[in-house]
């Protein structure tokens, strides 16, 4: 029962960090072969790839990650070799197995460098499936990933995993309190905040709008022309509950608080604002920031594909005829910055407007 009930609060809470053990974790009945695989130590994750793995043998390497995602934890360089080679180290992994290979979750790459860890540990690392649910017929398909497997999908399902977990929070700070000061609008406001989310999340992909802010003030506008309209109608006067109608703007603001980090492969609008607040000045603080282009520098590469590998989206084709990397859909770059970090030739950079950097991106 304490399991479940932690599960389900890491779930709804995802947004804070929620650490587990650092540790070594048999799964099922391994032995010296068993294979090994890395996961982030939040507590959530911890849970689904067990739930992945269960039937199965295996031992999983929980590395400290400040109780933060593998994703979020890498990009934001609390997820690092030097974590995982600590805990190689720490949880007498070496002693366990007699061969020397660790499976990394394919999202810990914009932070987690191969060659260190085999330098200080004797352990070979690469990188598994972007889904814990796939780890299955990875293993059973000899560490080989298919197509699928290398990507992220934003679709409905994720969004879906999203609802509930990524709004809760916004939700509960308001909801408290307007059940303090305000409780005759506690139900107007649930109601509206929840429909907000279904809408944005439902329709995100043909709502007009670059960004989740502009989607959600699009939005918001066509709620409230919708309102106005109907009290037109019905009560003949179109400002009947004007109250509500100013108020849908910042429900569905804060509805969209995040939408485009949470719920596309844009960056997080909230991430945007910080960097431009730190730079001074609001100007253009709706529009969307440019995340540059990845770029390649031909002499440099040497066709071995990790950019094809690593990346979570399409962004690269097939070798060229010259073994060169290609592009399949540059735009589709959200500067998760996987595929720079693992080039082993430093052939791939991006370069922002404001800055060049071949760092992981934190967002």
């Amino acid at each position: 029962m304490r399991a479940v009930l932690d599960w389900i609060v890491a779930y709804l809470c995802r947004w804070l960090p929620r650490a587990t053990t650092t540790r070594l974790v048999p799964v099922g009945n391994p032995d010296e072969s068993s294979p090994v695989l890395v996961t982030a130590n939040f507590s959530l994750t911890v849970a689904r790839v067990r739930r992945a793995l269960r039937g199965r043998s295996a031992w999983l390497l929980v590395a400290n990650s400040g109780g933060i995602n593998v994703w979020c934890a890498a990009a934001g360089g609390l997820l690092t070799h030097h974590r995982v080679i600590d805990a190689v180290k720490t949880s007498g992994l070496a002693e366990r197995v007699t061969h020397r290979r660790l499976i990394l979750p394919a999202l810990s790459a914009p932070g987690v460098e191969l060659s260190p860890i085999r330098e200080a540990t004797g352990f070979r690392a690469r990188f598994g499936p972007v889904y814990a649910r796939d780890l299955p017929a990875y293993l059973d398909g000899g560490e080989k990933k298919t197509e699928a497997m290398r990507r992220f999908d934003f679709g409905l399902a994720h969004r879906a995993d999203m609802f509930l977990s990524m709004n809760l929070p916004v939700y509960g700070a308001v909801a408290v309190a307007l059940g303090l000061f305000w409780p005759q609008h506690l139900l107007g406001f649930t109601l509206l905040f929840w429909s907000a989310v279904a809408f944005l999340y439902a329709f995100m992909d043909v709502i007009p709008g670059r960004t989740g802010w502009t989607q959600a003030a699009f939005s918001a506008g066509l709620f409230a022309t919708i309102g106005a309209g109907g009290d037109l109608i019905t009560r003949g006067n179109p400002l009947e509950h004007w109250e509500w109608l100013l108020a849908t703007f910042p429900i569905f603001l804060a509805a969209g608080l995040d939408l485009a980090g949470t719920a596309s492969p844009r960056r997080s609008d909230s991430e945007v604002w910080m960097d431009r607040l730190g730079l001074g000045g609001f100007g253009g603080l709706f529009s969307e920031r440019d995340l540059g282009t990845i770029t390649l520098d031909e002499g440099r590469c040497r066709g071995c594909k990790s950019c094809l590998d690593i990346s979570p989206v399409a962004v690269f084709g097939a070798l060229g005829p010259d073994r060169k990397t290609t592009f399949r859909d540059r735009d589709a770059c959200f500067a998760c910055h996987a595929c720079v970090t693992q080039c082993p030739e430093d052939a791939l950079s991006q370069c922002t407007p404001s800055r060049t950097t071949d760092a992981p991106h934190a967002g």
